[in-house]
């Protein structure tokens, strides 16, 4: 169970402005948001002046008895994917940095709230549900193409079948994907976007009186491109809602 958050826009923004200050900052939701607080892990990848993606993530004690966010908060970003992580019981004890998210692999970055049962499917050598996630997600993703992520995730859902969610945030740095796909709970599993003339924002939870938040879909895909345009598809989901 984690809280999510995904930007892009052409213009530079701190990293304060959507972690810390804005009204769906990933510290409001981590803190007061549904289910909080969620402090088992936390971190954020953006991309930097010279288009290289940068990673930091910290695990647990980074967030213990403190009402703030480590690290440096001021280099402006046009690409954030943020995370804040209340671990599943089926995973309590991995609560370090390395368990933190976003994660990344073969130029990928991915960030996931829910929790899948049967992630042994995927393959072995991971400790997470959500590493191996990524890691059948780094090896099955061929072309690197919106077309390519829509035919892996449906192949995807033809693997697991015991989740409360496959919600995803996914960046190769360059285009932003959202995946809303949840088996129960909508109230606290259905993502949220919000497109404005200067951004894309994609969050767990829209901000309690800012305009222009939709809720996305039960297997919605979402792909927003650099210059902000989007398009959206519809996944077939071949299990049933759990109970």
């Amino acid at each position: 169970m984690c809280r999510l958050l995904g930007v892009l826009s052409p213009t530079p923004q701190p990293l304060a402005h959507h972690l810390r200050d804005a009204p769906h900052s990933l510290l409001r939701m981590s803190l007061w948001g549904q289910k909080a607080p969620h402090r088992d892990g936390v971190g954020w990848a953006y991309r930097d002046g010279r288009g290289r993606m940068r990673l930091h993530r910290w695990g647990a004690r980074a967030l213990a008895g403190r009402d703030g966010l480590p690290g440096d908060l001021t280099p402006a970003t046009t690409l954030l994917l943020a995370h804040a992580r209340k671990a599943s019981p089926e995973f309590r004890g991995l609560r370090g940095a390395l368990h933190a998210q976003p994660m990344s692999r073969d130029g990928l970055l991915l960030a996931h709230n829910g929790t899948v049962r049967d992630a042994h499917v995927l393959g072995a050598g991971t400790s997470t549900d959500s590493q191996a996630l990524l890691h059948w997600l780094a090896r099955a993703w061929t072309p690197r193409t919106p077309e390519g992520l829509r035919e892996a995730l449906q192949e995807l859902l033809g693997l697991v079948r015991d989740f409360t969610a496959l919600n995803l945030l996914v960046t190769d740095g360059e285009v932003l994907y959202a995946l809303c796909l949840y088996t129960g709970d909508p109230g606290y599993y259905t993502l949220h976007l919000r497109r404005g003339g200067e951004e894309v924002v994609v969050a767990s939870e829209p901000a309690e009186g800012e305009p222009g938040w939709t809720p996305m879909e039960n297997g919605e895909l979402l792909v927003v491109s650099p210059d902000l345009t989007t398009r959206t598809w519809r996944l077939a989901v071949a299990k049933a809602p759990a109970p």
